[in-house]
C-alpha cells in the first residue's frame, strides 16, 4: 500500500509539472498577447492555475484507482503496467491538445473550446488554412514532446513494480483502501467542498486577459465546454424574459427620421463582404497603411468609423450581413438549417421589391461551416462558388485568388446591366483568409497584412475596371468585413479592438461624398440601414437597427463562445457567463448599460431557443 501511494504521488507530481510546462511555453509563444502584463502576474498565472491543473490530473488519477482495484480484486496484485500505459495514453493526448491550444491561440487569441475542436469535422479546411510545414511541424513537435514527457514519466515513477499476489483478507483491505483514494480524488476534481463545482472562473484574477487565460487548464477547459456545448437548448437569464424584452425594444425604438443618402430609388447593388478585414489593417480608420485603395474609395463615398462585427469567425458574419440576425455565443446557427430557415434574408427582400439576378459569389468551398444550406434559404438565384472556376485560378490551400473572383463579379455586373430590372450581388473574398497564400511578390513581411495588401490591391482594380466599363453611375457597393482579427495589437477576445471593422459605401448611386458618420453600430445594422435606403420594410430584422436614423441608440453588440460584449459612446463591457461577472469595464460604467448587455444577450438566447 505504501508502494501504491508513492505510485500514486509521483504520478500526480508528474502531471502536475506537465502541465505546468506546457503553460509556461504558451506564456513564452503567445507572449505577444501579453499587452504589458507584469512578469509577476505572468508567474502568478502559474499559481492560480494549479487548482484547474490538480482538478484535471485527479480525473486521471480517478480513473488509475479505478483499474487498481479493478486489477487487485481480479488478481490480486497491482498492475502499475497497466497504470502507466494509461497515463502515457493521457500525456500524449493532453500534449496534442496542450500544443493545439497554444497554436490556435497564436492565430485566435482565445483558447481551445468545443467550437474551435469542431473543425476536427473538416480537416481539410484545418490543412488548408496552414502551411504543410507548419503541420509537420506540429506533428513533429507533438511526438517529440509526448517522447520526452514519457521518458520523464518513467524516470520519476522508476520506482514503482509490480508487487506480490495478495491473499484475501488482505487483498480485499487493499482494494477498498484503493478505491477510497481514488474516490478522494472527487474532491480535487471538484475543487473542494464548495456548493459550487470548480469552474474557468477561478482562474481569473488579472485585469490582464492573457494571464488569466494562461491559468486554465486547457484540457479541463476543452471537456468543460463540451459539456456546455449544445447551446441551441441554453439560455441565457438574468431576469424575467418579459422584462428583458421590454429593455431591448426600448433600446431599438427610433422614429422615421433618416438621412438619405442616395440619389435614386433603385440603384443597383453590389455587397461586398471583406474576409478578415479587421480596422486595425485600414490606414483611413487609424489602422496599418496596406490599404490605399479601400482608402481612396471611402473618402469618394460613405464611412462608418464605428462598427463592429457581431462575433468572430466568418460563418457567423455570414449571419449578421445577409440575415442582419445576431449569433449567440457558443454556436453558429448557420449550422443548423431547420433554425436558419425561419430568418428573414436581405436577399429574399430584395427579390420582393422587383429586384432580379440576385447572384452570391465565393471563391471557396460551399459546403464550409453549412454555408451552402444557408446561401442557399437566403433566395439567391445562382452561387458562383469555387467549383465553377479553373483550378489554375486557385492558390494552393483555400481557393480561388481574389483578383479572378472580383473579375467574374465585374463580367456579371456588366452582363446583367442589359437587363431592365435592378440586380444585386453579394460577394464574399477569399485571399486574406489563414494561411494567407497570394500570387504576387511579398510586400509586407507580416503574411496577413500582406494578404490584406493583395485584396486591397484587386479592389482597386475592379473599382477602376466598374467605372471603365460605365457600370459606375446607377451602382450602390457596399462593403463590410465579414469579422475582426486579431491584428498587429494582438487584441484577445476580451478587447473591442478585436471586433471593430470599416464599413463604407460607395458608388454612383451615393447623393453624398467623403462622409464619415461615427455612430456606433454593429455589422448585422447593415442590413435595416440599407433596406431603409432603398424603401424596403426591414421590419422582420429584429436584432438590426437603421444607423441613418437620428435617434437610433448608439450601441454595439458582439458575441464570443461563453461571454458577450457591449460598447457604448461612454463605456465598453464584456461578460463572461464562465466567470459569471463582467470581466472588462472601461469608461463611464453605468447600472443601465450592463442592465441593457444581459437584457440583449438574453433577448438573443429566447430567440435562437424558439426558432
Amino acid at each position: 500500500m505504501i508502494k501504491y501511494l508513492k505510485y500514486l504521488l509521483q504520478t500526480a507530481l508528474f502531471l502536475l509539472l506537465f502541465f505546468a510546462f506546457y503553460q509556461v511555453l504558451f506564456l513564452l509563444f503567445n507572449r505577444s498577447y501579453a499587452d504589458g502584463a507584469p512578469f509577476a502576474v505572468l508567474a502568478r498565472s502559474l499559481w492560480v492555475g494549479l487548482r484547474l491543473n490538480l482538478s484535471m490530473s485527479s480525473y486521471v488519477l480517478l480513473l488509475l484507482g479505478v483499474i487498481q482495484t479493478v486489477g487487485l480484486l481480479s488478481t490480486g496484485r497491482f498492475s502499475y503496467k497497466l497504470s502507466k500505459v494509461t497515463t502515457l495514453f493521457f500525456v500524449v493526448v493532453f500534449s496534442g491538445i496542450l500544443l493545439g491550444n497554444i497554436n490556435l491561440y497564436a492565430y485566435w487569441g482565445r483558447l481551445l473550446d468545443a467550437e474551435g475542436f469542431a473543425f476536427l469535422k473538416t480537416p481539410w479546411v484545418i490543412l488548408a488554412s496552414v502551411r504543410w510545414y507548419e503541420s509537420l511541424a506540429f506533428l513533429g513537435l507533438w511526438l517529440l514532446l509526448s517522447w520526452a514527457a514519457a521518458k520523464g514519466y518513467f524516470w520519476l515513477t522508476r520506482s514503482s513494480t509490480a508487487s506480490g499476489v495478495l491473499r484475501w483478507p488482505a487483498r480485499g483491505l487493499a482494494a477498498f483502501f484503493t478505491l477510497f483514494t481514488a474516490a478522494f480524488m472527487l474532491l480535487p476534481i471538484r475543487g473542494g467542498l464548495g456548493v459550487a463545482p470548480i469552474n474557468t472562473g477561478v482562474a481569473y484574477f488579472s485585469s490582464y486577459n492573457f494571464a488569466n487565460h494562461a491559468a486554465i487548464n486547457p484540457p479541463w477547459n476543452l471537456f468543460y465546454s463540451f459539456k456546455r456545448m449544445d447551446a441551441r437548448t441554453r439560455h441565457y437569464s438574468f431576469m424575467q424574459d418579459e422584462e428583458a424584452y421590454a429593455i431591448y425594444d426600448d433600446i431599438k425604438r427610433h422614429g422615421d427620421d433618416r438621412l438619405k443618402v442616395l440619389n435614386t430609388d433603385k440603384p443597383n447593388v453590389v455587397f461586398i463582404l471583406l474576409e478578415s478585414f479587421s480596422s486595425q489593417v485600414v490606414g483611413i480608420l487609424g489602422g496599418e497603411e496596406v490599404t490605399p485603395n479601400l482608402d481612396r474609395v471611402a473618402r469618394e463615398g460613405i464611412l462608418f468609423d464605428n462598427i463592429y462585427a457581431a462575433s468572430d469567425r466568418s460563418d457567423k458574419g455570414l449571419v449578421a450581413t445577409m440575415a442582419g440576425y445576431q449569433v449567440a455565443p457558443a454556436y453558429s446557427i448557420i449550422q443548423y438549417p431547420q433554425k436558419s430557415q425561419s430568418l428573414a434574408f436581405m436577399p429574399r427582400k430584395f427579390r420582393e421589391a422587383g429586384y432580379r439576378n440576385l447572384t452570391y459569389i465565393y471563391g471557396g468551398d460551399a459546403g464550409f461551416k453549412g454555408m451552402n444550406s444557408f446561401v442557399t434559404l437566403a433566395g439567391f438565384d445562382r452561387q458562383i462558388v469555387m467549383s465553377d472556376f479553373p483550378a489554375s485560378m486557385r492558390g494552393e490551400k483555400w481557393g480561388v485568388h481574389d483578383e479572378y473572383t472580383f473579375a467574374r463579379l465585374a463580367d456579371e455586373m456588366e452582363a446583367d446591366s442589359k437587363t431592365a430590372e435592378p440586380w444585386f450581388k453579394y460577394y464574399f473574398t477569399l485571399s486574406s483568409h489563414e494561411p494567407f497564400d497570394v500570387p504576387m511578390a511579398r510586400v509586407h513581411e507580416n503574411p496577413y497584412l500582406n494578404s490584406i495588401f493583395y485584396t486591397d490591391s484587386c479592389l482597386g482594380v475592379f473599382i477602376d475596371e466598374v467605372k471603365r466599363r460605365g457600370l459606375w453611375d446607377n451602382t450602390l457597393i457596399v462593403m463590410i468585413a465579414d469579422h475582426g482579427t486579431p491584428g498587429p495589437l494582438k487584441a484577445s477576445s476580451q478587447m473591442k479592438e478585436r471586433y471593430q471593422i470599416p464599413m463604407l459605401w460607395t458608388g454612383g448611386a451615393l447623393a453624398v461624398r467623403d462622409t464619415v458618420i461615427s455612430k456606433i453600430g454593429s455589422q448585422k445594422d447593415v442590413v435595416a440601414t440599407l433596406l431603409g435606403q432603398l424603401g424596403i420594410d426591414a421590419s422582420d430584422f429584429y436584432f438590426s437597427k437603421d444607423l441613418l436614423c437620428s435617434d437610433t441608440e448608439e450601441y454595439a453588440f458582439f458575441t464570443y463562445p461563453d461571454a458577450f460584449g457591449y460598447v457604448t459612446r461612454n463605456s465598453y463591457q464584456v461578460y463572461d457567463n464562465t466567470a459569471r461577472r463582467y470581466v472588462v469595464q472601461e469608461g463611464e460604467i453605468s447600472e443601465t448599460d450592463s442592465l441593457r448587455a444581459k437584457a440583449t444577450m438574453q433577448v438573443v438566447s429566447a430567440d435562437h431557443l424558439k426558432r
